[in-house]
């Protein structure tokens, strides 16, 4: 199995989005919408991209697009959790996450529980999130994380590898929060 980085939108501090080819044949794309980016870029993989990627391969898509909820960039938690709404999500990310997702064949929800965000903003960003992908059925692989996350691609493993619809009401229970108009990103 084999894949590589062909694609990356960027800026200091922030990934909007980074795509991967494989080796796999055909025209399926899928679009990942995952938390927030690590350090991967155009130029450097990490160990989420490259399971991600295998599991697209062997699943039949050519590629695979990473996308975020917040796109400010962090692998530490403690780097980010005191900024601000429209910092977590960067200037362009509504932007990046409704190109992609329209032009991708599946799209896969993946972030797992531990959240760099306090769960009110989370809340708000996941009911944005359903109002921007509106028109799209939305995917997971393998079961939600303590019954409420989608799985975070580092752990698609073993029995935990099967793409399935995800229901909104799984993830926001009750509809229980109530979006703001999608405007930039906030």
């Amino acid at each position: 199995m084999a894949y590589t980085l062909t694609d990356c939108i960027e800026e200091p501090d922030y990934r909007y989005s980074l795509v991967a080819r494989t080796d796999a044949r055909g025209g399926k794309s899928l679009a990942v919408v995952q938390c927030n980016p690590s350090r991967a870029s155009g130029t450097r993989s990490d160990p989420t991209v490259g399971k991600v990627s295998n599991w697209a391969e062997e699943n039949g898509f050519g590629s695979v697009t990473f996308l975020n909820l917040f796109a400010r960039r962090s692998p530490q938690v403690h780097e980010i959790r005191h900024l601000s709404y429209v910092e977590l999500v960067g200037p362009k990310n509504n932007e990046a996450l409704a190109r992609y997702t329209a032009g991708a064949s599946t799209v896969v929800l993946a972030w797992g529980g531990t959240l760099p965000v306090p769960d009110e903003l989370y809340r708000k960003r996941l009911a944005e999130l359903r109002e921007l992908l509106a028109d799209r059925r939305v995917n997971r692989v393998g079961p939600l994380s303590g019954g409420r996350y989608p799985r975070h691609g580092r752990a698609w493993n073993a029995d935990n590898r099967k793409l399935e619809p995800v229901e909104w009401s799984e993830l926001l229970p009750n509809n229980s929060f109530k979006p703001t108009p999608l405007r930039g990103a906030a």
